[in-house]
């Protein structure tokens, strides 16, 4: 971390020698603690559970959640700029380890210090959650770190966001918005390697559990993304280098890896009948393997997804997606794989159905979301509610089901994972 806190300093330091180049005056006026509001602690206690619904016999332990966790929220505004700062400590029960997260610890502010072209721009710099893109539960165009190992374990949502250290450079014009993110030194996915959940692995034919963790590039990422509204219409288009996010691949030892990879893509959402209706589409360029010949290397593929969602009755949402992976150069896959009987169909689809219900006065909220591959013949359902009667505390539990037909597909691979949690909030 300390690598990429020192990538980030010119971008602080342009910002700090701007910000003086006024005189003290000005300065004390925009940047001065004197003019600032009380910055506030805030945070929560949690403790969570969890436990497979049947034995995995690769790993030893029924346990797939047993967090104690204290989280500090802490923000200082000032004219013109914030800082915030999110950070976790936590005892994983799973892992037997104690572990820190700094989810955030970021500056933000306008640069308007530079000029007035500055005042177009806003920067934020720091580790910091990133997000954008349409889909709900499924990213196309969102190549910011996940953690799935979170998600399939049944911590709260906002887990699956993975922090990055980053710098967002924001500029808002007439003709459209612009958001460039720099992150100096890939982050990747939190994902499935074997300390909480197996996997397929298709060299040996049936699930591992090895433990493992890839040493990742030294490379940065970069993520573009262009939007505006027009009548009625937010359109968005979207560019990524970097690399895949999880190690589909392998080197020349057998060994995972990320490979290099260039995202474009674009989507639209906009109200329809009674609801809101959304598209997106990504094109995910392999630079590795651009003819598809490497079975080392994942082939290039075509993204698609629809989305649809609307309320029903009164309080009871829903919503449907239709999602398409379309795999490029699919015959010199099948021709060079060495397990082909192992290899994604061409056209993998999947559906996905969410049900969202409040009642009580909004203090019990119920959320059903399946997710179902009709070429794969495979699914997970995730069910969670949670009951907050009053500010201080939440209770939510819920379960986590894969299913299937073979043991390779996406997600019946996970079928041993499948598991119960419960979780208790205390906010103060």
């Amino acid at each position: 971390m300390q690598r990429r806190m020192l990538a980030l300093m010119p971008l602080l330091m342009l910002f700090y020698s701007s910000a003086h180049s006024q005189d003290d005056e000005w300065a004390m006026d925009d940047w001065g603690e004197e003019i600032s509001e009380e910055s506030a602690f805030t945070g929560f206690f949690e403790v969570a559970l969890g436990a497979r619904l049947s034995s995995d016999p690769v790993i030893s332990s029924d346990k797939t959640l047993a967090d104690l966790r204290a989280q500090v929220q802490w923000d200082k505004d000032f004219s013109r700029s914030s800082i915030e700062f999110t950070g976790d400590i936590y005892y994983d029960g799973v892992l037997d380890q104690t572990r820190v997260q700094i989810r955030e610890l970021a500056w933000q502010g306008n640069l308007g210090a530079l000029g007035d072209w500055g005042s177009k721009f806003d920067l934020k710099v720091g580790q910091q959650i990133l997000t954008w893109g349409t889909g709900d539960y499924v990213f196309l165009n969102d190549l910011f770190p996940k953690d799935f190992q979170s998600f399939f374990a049944g911590r709260d949502d906002d887990y699956l966001k993975a922090p990055s250290l980053s710098a967002k450079v924001s500029g808002f014009f007439d003709w459209a918005n612009i958001d460039f993110v720099v992150t100096p030194e890939f982050t990747p996915d939190n994902y499935i390697n074997g300390d909480y959940f197996s996997f397929f692995s298709p060299i040996f034919g049936n699930n591992i559990a090895p433990g493992f963790n890839v040493k990742q590039a030294k490379s940065p990422e970069y993520a573009l993304r262009i939007y505006k509204s027009i009548n009625a219409v937010d359109y968005a288009f979207y560019a990524y280098k970097g690399f895949h996010k999880s190690p589909s691949a392998f080197n020349e030892l057998g060994e995972p890896s990320f490979s290099e990879l260039e995202v474009y893509g674009a989507s639209a959402i906009t109200t329809f009948a009674s609801g809101l209706l959304n598209v997106e589409i990504a094109y995910y360029d392999s630079l590795e393997d651009q003819q598809g010949i490497n079975p080392l290397i994942s082939n290039s593929q075509t993204r698609y997804l629809v989305g649809y969602e609307q309320e029903l009755v009164k309080n009871l949402t829903g919503s449907l997606q239709w999602y398409v992976e379309r795999t490029s150069d699919y015959g010199r896959l099948q021709d060079n794989s060495f397990n082909p009987i192992f290899e994604p169909n061409e056209n993998r689809t999947v559906l996905t159905q969410r049900l969202n219900y409040r009642a009580l006065q909004q203090t019990l909220t119920l959320n059903l979301f399946n997710f179902y591959s009709t070429s794969d013949d495979d699914g997970y359902l995730k069910f969670n509610v949670d009951y907050s009667p009053v500010d201080q505390w939440k209770l939510s539990a819920g379960f986590n089901v894969f299913y299937g037909e073979e043991p390779y597909t996406f997600f019946n691979q996970f079928e041993d994972a499948s598991n119960l949690f419960a979780r208790f909030k205390y906010y103060y």
